[in-house]
């Protein structure tokens, strides 16, 4: 079988290609399933069209649920009153045994995790093509309209013998997961496979990032919102008095600075931050630093202290779609208290020492001593590293010599830096 170096490759340049564009409701995923099955019959891969089928049903179901345009879904197109809906569009490849997936929808959101209880009997689809894919993985459209989910499906003969492959390390392999797989279609439990002994199992590292300040480079959009709030408030208060408290839950940084009436300056910052949010962009490589700790098996994930509606379309720049993602809103105190990176961890069924926690404030050096995890300054943020110095990445690239990353691995991305 022919390498397969990008999960673009297969989708852009294969043997053979087919597309179906569907209005996107709930008679899409079965529309889906049916274009599937007829394919790969066609193509004479019938054996890949059980594990395929499931996959694409998933992300057509989730597509359907949440890749709407942003702002509604039906508005009035011209003087009839007639709608424009939503589409979705699937594409199947194939190439040398292996069948590449691609479901495109209209929102530039990632798939962000949620929660899945014990006894839930929805929440669970990413956990699923997590299992049947051998890759995934998640893109922004270059011109911001939407995204692109993109899946890889490969004869198991044609893997060399050893332990089953397990899907791209970029996937959340958790029971928080985006993809909300509907009751009808949940498939009966594989048995589970032999429990290992404690000598066998090898521990998976996990990097916990924080947003601003070092997977985005937010000031300017921070700028921005300040300055709202100095006009509609009244307040002197220069940036950078609150740009040192950085990281804190937003309430926390109010009280800090003595400034009372904390609800109505947070729905103007929020406000003059989501319509200045196109200032901000990612750091120069971080990008490709992310695909390279993932292909070197390394479980990502976020912690943050600004809101989800907010970090989603920031996140949805990098393309990775992360194991965990911890805003607040939820259960816990934020930082510098270490209940997000413990609640990260437990997303991610890890322990506090295979982890390590990128920072650039020292609310984000306190709260990883207290979580019992290693952390690394990074240097392009916006905070000072303190004292006693801690590890310090003098740039995104600079992770990946600090923190020991294999470079042994096949890129699964173009452009990898692996």
């Amino acid at each position: 079988m022919m390498p397969i170096w990008s999960l673009e490759s297969l989708i852009e340049s294969p043997e053979n290609r087919v597309s179906l564009t569907m209005v996107s409701d709930d008679r899409a995923p079965g529309a889906a399933r049916t274009f599937t099955r007829e394919t790969l019959s066609a193509w004479g891969l019938e054996e890949l069209t059980d594990r395929t089928v499931l996959i694409v049903s998933e992300l057509t179901t989730n597509a359907e649920r949440h890749g709407g345009t942003p702002g509604g879904t039906e508005r009035p197109s011209d003087a009839d009153s007639q709608v424009v809906v939503e589409h979705i569009t699937l594409t199947l490849t194939a190439q040398s045994g292996t069948v590449g997936i691609e479901v495109e929808d209209n929102s530039p959101l990632p798939p962000i995790p949620r929660a899945s209880g014990s006894d839930s009997l929805d929440g669970r689809g990413l956990l699923l093509v997590t299992a049947e894919a051998d890759a995934w993985t998640a893109c922004l459209n270059q011109d911001g309209s939407g995204k692109r989910v993109l899946a890889v499906v490969r004869r198991r003969e044609a893997v060399p013998c050893g332990p089953t492959p397990t899907a791209h390390p970029f996937q959340p392999y958790s029971p928080m997961e985006a993809f909300a797989m509907p009751a009808q279609h949940a498939p009966v439990a594989a048995p589970l496979p032999p429990r290992k002994k404690m000598e066998d199992v090898v521990t998976q590292h996990v990097l916990l990032l924080d947003l601003d300040g070092v997977l985005v480079d937010t000031r300017p959009v921070m700028q921005e919102a300040w300055r709202a709030v100095q006009q509609s408030h009244g307040i002197d208060l220069p940036f950078e008095m609150y740009e040192q408290h950085l990281g804190r839950p937003f309430s926390d940084i109010m009280e800090r600075l003595e400034l009372a009436d904390a609800d109505r300056i947070h729905q103007t910052y929020t406000a003059a931050s989501q319509a200045a949010s196109p200032l901000a962009r990612p750091f120069e490589g971080m990008e490709e630093v992310l695909h390279a700790f993932a292909a070197a098996d390394w479980r990502l994930g976020v912690v943050t202290s600004k809101p989800l509606d907010r970090a989603a379309p920031l996140l949805a720049q990098l393309g990775c779609p992360f194991a965990t993602v911890r805003a607040p809103g939820g259960p816990g105190r934020g930082k510098p208290a270490p209940d997000p990176l413990l609640l990260a961890l437990v997303d991610l069924a890890a322990d506090p020492a295979s982890a390590t926690y990128v920072g650039d404030m020292e609310v984000d050096r306190e709260a990883a001593r207290r979580a019992g995890v290693s952390y690394v300054h990074a240097a392009w943020g916006y905070g000072a590293p303190g004292t006693p110095e801690p590890r310090i990445a003098q740039s995104p690239v600079d992770l990946l010599r600090l923190l020991d990353v294999s470079k042994k691995s096949v890129p699964l991305i173009e452009g990898s830096l692996l």
